[in-house]
């Protein structure tokens, strides 16, 4: 990067704990006492917000976000609505998910500050109806949280195989009553709405997009897509430049959080100083988390430095080596412009241990644990149907001895993400709780982008070819004519993670987060600047932490753990009631 990492070490240690001692990790199964007051921190929801139901009830948190220079709704490319100038023009392509009432509110501020928009759905981009839009929406995203095992059909089979009826007969075949609760009558299409529903894809819609900035070209960019979503600019080639970021604002909690007045400069420093800790002279990670995760893997110096040339997507850094190779890594301080020289995916890291949770970014499901070995998936236990697919999958053919293009090993079933939210006011959000489709085919993808929050991801994926910032289509047709997965999927999230680097010089360990928070919100330069703003204690409190029983409130995690989403449920409908308390639900 053109700043220097190691500029910044000094300044992040003065405020990261730079030696850790050894502690004992809870076992999450034998938890089930009250949990000490310092072990973890103590569950929070923001109960400032309140959903509005007008135009003039949003419009002060509408000027607050299009005078925001922050890129909103997480991922990158993300370019705050405050860059645009008097005088220019933007594109925002919604979809059925918009409430009508937030995009004229939006609408209104923008033309306050003398910016036109061009509101353009993706179904009428692409000749689709609103109405077979949202029936084809019902279809092909998770119904609730309720659902997380659905990831598995609604992203995986169907959207990161070239042909899904290849895998869906194959799965059919192995497991016909795993594939009939995956492939329920309720989803069936007719063959004009699967052809619809094609239209809707998302190279399908970049390409639109695409024309549409052709024949316009007073237009500076476009906002289009969901947060989780990812290379959404390179289906747009070769204006993939115009691409300014995610449309997740036309959901009205998202609007009146205060995301949406997070400083911009703020959140970069926040950034800023947590990257700089990973340097070419890491050579060991740690990670642990009560639920029962448990992984390491060395890093050598050319490992690292490939690792820090692509470590930055904003709002969702990317803490393992392999998910910041096989792209054109973005330059923090010209964001977000990419680096000229492609990063090679090998070698590739070899992360050993356990990953374990109950839910990731579809929904819950009952607990489950991915061991690793090498940085391969050797066993998975547990997860409901959400851990069959996996482990059915594990047999498909084909996937383990084949060796994709820039890997040295043959295989899918790798560790691929390891990815850290970094603002401090995301939060879990009710639309998508229940199946809103803000977040696109995902039910908890918004909360993953909270400071500390750490989001897993399982198999492979290639950002960008050698040579290209568009979709790199020799991968994709060398996954197609083998019939094979072009992309990862199956997830994990974590929110009391302790993630900590070893220094090969110093031999010292750095702590980056700890028990779910982000080490950088405490640095000395980051309360300074944020006190400019306000009270910095305020300010960079974390406004969501999730209850989880036996691990930040009283009960048993073991009993929690099989039924997760029971548990979370009863804890949103709490909170919709406008219950606030935190003490353990009763199961």
């Amino acid at each position: 990067m053109k700043f220097s990492h190691a500029m910044w070490v000094a300044s992040a240690f003065s405020a990261l704990s730079a030696v850790l001692t050894a502690s004992t990790r809870p076992d999450p199964q034998k938890n089930n006492a009250t949990p000490k007051s310092a072990a973890y921190p103590a569950p929070r929801w923001p109960s400032y917000l309140k959903k509005p139901k007008s135009v003039e009830e949003i419009l002060p948190h509408a000027r607050d976000l299009v005078r925001n220079k922050a890129g909103f709704g997480g991922n990158s490319p993300g370019l705050g609505l405050g860059l645009l100038q008097p005088g220019e023009e933007v594109m925002i392509v919604t979809d059925t998910t918009a409430e009508d009432f937030v995009v004229e509110a939006l609408l209104k501020a923008l033309a306050e500050r003398g910016v036109q928009a061009h509101i353009v759905p993706n179904y009428t981009l692409v000749g689709v109806s609103k109405e077979d839009a949202e029936q084809i929406r019902l279809k092909t995203e998770i119904r609730s949280a309720e659902e997380g095992f659905m990831e598995a059909k609604y992203y995986w089979t169907e959207r990161v195989f070239a042909h899904p009826e290849v895998p869906k007969e194959w799965l059919k075949q192995k497991n016909p009553d795993l594939y009939s609760s995956l492939y329920p009558s309720r989803d069936e299409m007719t063959p004009e709405l699967l052809s619809e529903w094609k239209k809707l894809s998302n190279e399908s819609v970049g390409a639109a997009i695409r024309d549409y900035l052709q024949k316009n070209s007073k237009i500076k960019g476009v906002y289009w897509g969901h947060p989780g979503g990812a290379f959404y600019a390179r289906t747009m080639s070769p204006l993939e430049s115009k691409y300014l970021g995610r449309c997740s604002f036309t959901n009205s909690w998202e609007v009146v959080s205060q995301v949406s007045s997070f400083p911009a400069d703020l959140w970069q420093l926040i950034e800023k100083k947590a990257i700089a800790v990973v340097t070419p002279d890491v050579d060991k990670v740690e990670v642990t988390d009560p639920e029962g995760t448990n992984v390491t893997w060395d890093v050598s110096e050319e490992m690292a430095k490939r690792w820090v040339r692509g470590i930055y997507w904003r709002g969702h850094l990317l803490m393992y080596p392999d998910s910041a190779t096989g792209q054109y890594g973005q330059d923090f301080d010209n964001y977000p412009k990419n680096f000229p020289e492609w990063i090679d995916r090998s070698p590739s890291a070899k992360a050993n241990g356990v990953i374990a949770g109950t839910n990731g970014s579809g929904g819950f499901w009952p607990r489950m644990e991915i061991h690793l070995k090498d940085g391969k998936i050797t066993e998975v236990k547990g997860g409901g149907r959400y851990g069959d697919v996996i482990r059915e999958f594990q047999n498909y053919p084909h996937i383990n001895d084949t060796t994709y293009p820039h890997y040295d090993h043959p295989g899918y079933w790798n560790l691929w993400e390891v990815a850290l939210g970094t603002n401090p006011k995301y939060f879990r959000n009710p639309t998508d709780f229940y199946g809103g489709g803000t977040a696109g085919v995902y039910c908890l993808t918004y909360e993953r982008y909270r400071s500390g929050a750490f989001h897993w991801g399982l198999g492979n994926e290639l950002g960008h070819a050698p040579g290209s910032l568009g979709t790199p289509k020799k991968w994709k047709e060398f996954a197609e004519k083998l019939n094979l997965p072009d992309g990862h999927d199956f997830h994990i999230q974590n929110y009391f993670i302790t993630y900590k680097v070893h220094l090969r010089t110093s031999g010292k360990w750095v702590t980056i987060v700890d028990r779910g928070h982000l080490a950088s919100l405490d640095d000395s330069d980051v309360r300074t600047l944020a006190a400019k703003y306000g009270d910095p204690d305020k300010l960079l409190a974390e406004d969501w932490i999730p209850d989880i029983p036996g691990i930040n409130v009283a009960g048993s995690y073991k009993e929690y753990a099989r039924d997760p989403w029971k548990y979370a449920n009863g804890r949103m409908q709490k909170i919709l009631a406008g219950d606030f308390r935190f003490e353990a639900l009763q199961k």
